[in-house]
């Protein structure tokens, strides 16, 4: 008996927990696997093979070839993070209440090379988690705004290390039972010296070093030791506050003002920690529609062609994605055995009415066809037009150089995205930084080193 035959003895004629939409994709996979020749779901409506090929290549990425870590509606990417936030948990998906962020950072990677998604949506019902793992993640998410935009949604809920991937977001929903906030930091410490000795219990640590059994469980918290944690609890609040003022353009002192305190729907936006008050239904669609009205028309000479509308850093369709829309059109057109390759002169001919002479050269050692070759010309000067729109002309020989590889050429526009976004908001970190001086500040010298929670 095969895998299939055995998939198929679990879950049909059996009652499954299954997501509506995923069971149409299941379905449909196991189905052509099977060899049925149609599905038929719950409302009656029939998918041919054909169809049923269509819903199952939905979840497989176009460009990688992997699986999709996220559902697609409307052009945009639906991320969910759900439960607590760890550092390196291995898994993509929550999981039994808890989310890595490495997963987080692996779906929005997969999203951002994704030619089908044309923005990026976090489903954010989280308490926060833990410290380890939380800025880098937030910078992660700040950057992919320079590709795509990133929207964030509290639904129900993005307090603590949530608040600051949400704060990272473009731009922030709540939904009216939504809760946000809670911008501060905890360590708890266990003290169980008096229950071991009322046990009889006594408990000797032999180290090496002054501070290697600092907060240990079986001693009460010396007061120097607890001074030190409260000097670093403090300078990791700042580093946070600091970051989330960055990010929404409240000032230092306001973040700092909100004392941890959270708030909910309405009072959230008054607040400034989330921008729209929403119901959780319509969020996705208001995004699709913004993203649609993103793109407009610009005529130049005779020609006419679809760019995106500058943003405060890049442009919202990038390069690594008018790169990867014509991925297959572009392998397809590779040469074959019976295939001629265009000529030198050809190639020549073609770069010079495209205005890519400095593409002659790579193009000739490719060895395209006719097709190829302007396949391959099309999708440069779609790169060229989305770098120009973003002000990133520079890069363009570099990233043309990565026209073959994907993740290579968007690591490439990330990085020079970002220096981008830097210069224009030097005005602002400085303001920032002069806020910050006013406020009193920790020790910042002490080393951080203990497992806080945000």
């Amino acid at each position: 008996m095969s895998n299939y035959q055995m998939i198929a003895a679990a879950a049909l004629n059996k009652p499954l927990a299954m997501d509506v939409g995923y069971a149409r994709v299941f379905f449909s996979a196991l189905g052509l696997r099977l060899g049925a020749e149609s599905l038929v779901d719950a409302q009656g409506q029939e998918l041919t093979r054909d169809g049923m090929t269509v819903v199952a290549e939905s979840y497989v990425h176009p460009v990688t070839g992997q699986y999709r870590h996220y559902d697609i509606q409307d052009g945009i990417a639906v991320l969910s993070i759900h439960g607590a936030l760890a550092h390196k948990t291995g898994n993509v998906r929550p999981k039994s209440g808890l989310q890595g962020y490495d997963g987080i950072q692996t779906m929005l990677n997969q999203a951002l090379i994704d030619p089908d998604v044309k923005g990026i949506y976090l489903d954010m019902h989280t308490p926060g988690g833990t410290v380890f793992g939380a800025f880098d993640t937030a910078d992660v998410i700040r950057r992919a705004n320079a590709v795509k935009p990133v929207w964030a949604i509290a639904n129900d809920m993005n307090c603590s290390a949530g608040q600051l991937l949400a704060s990272a977001a473009s731009r922030r929903l709540v939904t009216q039972t939504g809760t946000v906030g809670s911008i501060g930091v905890v360590v708890a410490h266990a003290d169980y010296e008096k229950y071991l000795e009322n046990e009889g219990v006594k408990i000797t640590l032999l180290h090496s070093g002054s501070h290697k059994v600092d907060g240990n469980s079986y001693q009460a918290l010396p007061k120097d030791v607890a001074a030190r944690w409260q000097a670093e609890i403090d300078s990791t609040r700042m580093q946070f506050a600091s970051k989330v003022a960055e990010y929404t353009n409240l000032s230092l002192q306001a973040v700092l003002d909100t004392e941890a305190a959270t708030y909910n729907g309405q009072a959230a936006v008054d607040v400034g920690l989330a921008e729209q008050l929403v119901n959780s239904a319509d969020g996705v669609a208001m995004m699709a529609d913004h993203c649609r009205n993103l793109n407009r028309t610009m005529s130049i000479g005779n020609n006419t062609m679809s760019v995106a509308k500058p943003a405060a850093a890049a442009a919202t369709k990038p390069a690594a994605s008018a790169a990867t829309e014509q991925t297959t059109e572009q392998t397809a057109a590779v040469v074959t055995a019976t295939e001629a390759v265009a000529s030198a002169e050809l190639v020549v001919t073609l770069c010079a009415e495209a205005g890519m002479s400095d593409q002659i050269a790579p193009l000739i050692t490719a060895k395209l066809t006719e097709a190829g070759v302007k396949t391959r010309l099309a999708t440069l000067g779609g790169v060229r037009d989305a770098l120009a729109a973003a002000d990133l002309s520079a890069i363009f020989p570099e990233v043309s150089a990565n026209i073959d590889d994907p993740a290579a050429m968007l690591k490439v526009v990330l990085t020079a995205a970002t220096a981008h976004g830097d210069d224009k908001e030097v005005t602002s970190s400085k303001q920032v930084q002069t806020q910050a001086s006013s406020v009193k500040q920790p020790d910042h010298k002490s080393a951080y080193n203990d497992p806080s929670r945000l």
